[in-house]
C-alpha cells in the first residue's frame, strides 16, 4: 500500500512540475519585433552572422553589408543560423538571477521569440532542420562527479522533446545533418569521451568504449566525414597542443595511435574542410596576446603544418563555402583558403560597425 501511495505521489509531483514548468515558458516568453531591414538581413541578404558581448549583426561577406538585428541583455554564449531558423543563446556565468535562454526567429518571422530555459544555461547550440540541440554550461553534482544536461526542443511546435544528462562536462560541440558529436571532461568515476546524439530520435552514446583519462577539450568534423578530437592548450599539461583522428573500430582505444599533429603553443580550437585543418591560435593567460601567426593549417593526409601570419587575434572560426573564415577578437574577419603553399589569409574584411568579436556562424 505503501508503495502504491509513493509511486501515486511521484506521478503527480512530476505532473505538477510539468504543469509549472509549461505556465512557467508560456507566461515569461515575450516577442521581440524587428524592423523589415533586419527581416531581409537575416533571410536574404546576409550569409554569415557575427556577435559581440551582447550584439549579433547580419553580414553579407561579398558586399560588406552589416545590419545589427538583436541586442540582448545578457552576454551571447553561441549561434546557430540556418535558412529556417537563428538561434542566439545567452546567460550570465556571474548572475545566476539574470534571463538565461535563447532568442529565437524562424524564417520570414517579424520577430524574435525570447525563451527561457530555467532547467539549463546554454552554453552551445545546434540546429538540425526544426530541431534545436542545446547543452547545459551548469553541472549537476552527483556522487560520481559532475553531469551536463542537453535538451532536444521543437523550434515549430514550440515544446520540449527531451533532455537527458552526460557524464562530465561538454567542452565542444559539433553537428554534421541530423548528427552532433561532443567531447566532455573527466569526471570523478567517467573518462573524457567522445559521444554522438540523433538530434531526431534523441538516440546517443559514447563513441569510445574504453576511454582513458585524456583530457580533450575540442572536437572538429573534417567535410570527408572524419572526426578530429584535440588537446588544447587549455589543458595546459604534457598532452596540449596535440590532434588525434578518431578511429572507431579501435577497442582498446589508445588515443596516441591515431596521433596526427603536434601543433604549435596555444592552439584553442580548430575546423576542418575537405582534408585540411584550420587551427586557431590564441593565448587564454593573456601574456602573448600578440602571435605573429596565429593560425595553422595543416593537411591530414600528409600531416604537413603551416602558420599563417595575421595581426589580429583568433576567438572563432567556421566553414564559408571552399574556405574557412575567422573571426578575431577586435571584429576583424579574414578568409583562409585551403592551398598550403599560403603564408596569409586571402582576404581581409572590416566591419566597423563591430569592434569586437565573439561568434561567428555562417549560414547552413
Amino acid at each position: 500500500m505503501k508503495k502504491r501511495f509513493l509511486w501515486l505521489f511521484l506521478i503527480l509531483l512530476t505532473i505538477a512540475s510539468a504543469v509549472y514548468l509549461f505556465i512557467t515558458f508560456q507566461t515569461k516568453t515575450h516577442l521581440m519585433p524587428i524592423d523589415s531591414e533586419s527581416t531581409q538581413a537575416i533571410d536574404q541578404t546576409g550569409d554569415m552572422l557575427l556577435a559581440d558581448e551582447f550584439q549579433v549583426y547580419s553580414i553579407n561577406s561579398k558586399t560588406q553589408f552589416s545590419k545589427r538585428i538583436l541586442q540582448t541583455g545578457q552576454p551571447i554564449s553561441s549561434i546557430s543560423y540556418t535558412s529556417g531558423h537563428t538561434v542566439i543563446t545567452v546567460y550570465d556565468a556571474n548572475d545566476p538571477k539574470a534571463f538565461k535562454g535563447f532568442y529565437l526567429r524562424n524564417k520570414q518571422s517579424d520577430s524574435f521569440l525570447q525563451y527561457p530555459t530555467p532547467q539549463l544555461s546554454p552554453r552551445y547550440s545546434y540546429i538540425y532542420g526544426d530541431v534545436l540541440f542545446l547543452v547545459s554550461a551548469d553541472k549537476t553534482a552527483q556522487k560520481i562527479g559532475d553531469f551536463t544536461k542537453v535538451a532536444l526542443y521543437d523550434m515549430l511546435e514550440h515544446k520540449w522533446l527531451k533532455e537527458w544528462f552526460v557524464p562530465g562536462s561538454i567542452e565542444s560541440v559539433k553537428g554534421s545533418g541530423q548528427f552532433v558529436y561532443f567531447v566532455t571532461s573527466n569526471n570523478t568515476e567517467t573518462s573524457s569521451n567522445l559521444y554522438k546524439a540523433d538530434v531526431l530520435s534523441g538516440e546517443w552514446g559514447k563513441q569510445i568504449q574504453e576511454a582513458r583519462r585524456y583530457p580533450l577539450d575540442q572536437v572538429s568534423l573534417d567535410s570527408n566525414g572524419d572526426i578530429y578530437m584535440m588537446i588544447s592548450e587549455r589543458s595546459k599539461n604534457e598532452w596540449s597542443n596535440k590532434i588525434y583522428k578518431f578511429n572507431p573500430n579501435q577497442t582498446p582505444y589508445e588515443l596516441t595511435k591515431n596521433f596526427v599533429s603536434n601543433t604549435k603553443p596555444y592552439s584553442y580550437s580548430m575546423v576542418g574542410l575537405q582534408g585540411k585543418m584550420l587551427i586557431l591560435r590564441h593565448d587564454m593567460s593573456n601574456v602573448n596576446v600578440e602571435l605573429e601567426k596565429p593560425l595553422g593549417l595543416l593537411d591530414l593526409k600528409t600531416r604537413k603544418q603551416i602558420h599563417l601570419g595575421w595581426g589580429h587575434r583568433p576567438v572563432d572560426a567556421d566553414v564559408f563555402s571552399n574556405e574557412f573564415v575567422v573571426l578575431a577578437e577586435d571584429g576583424a574577419l579574414a578568409f583562409v583558403g585551403l592551398d598550403a603553399a599560403a603564408d596569409s589569409p586571402l582576404r581581409e574584411l572590416i566591419i566597423p560597425e563591430l569592434t569586437s568579436g565573439k561568434r561567428i556562424a555562417v549560414k547552413k
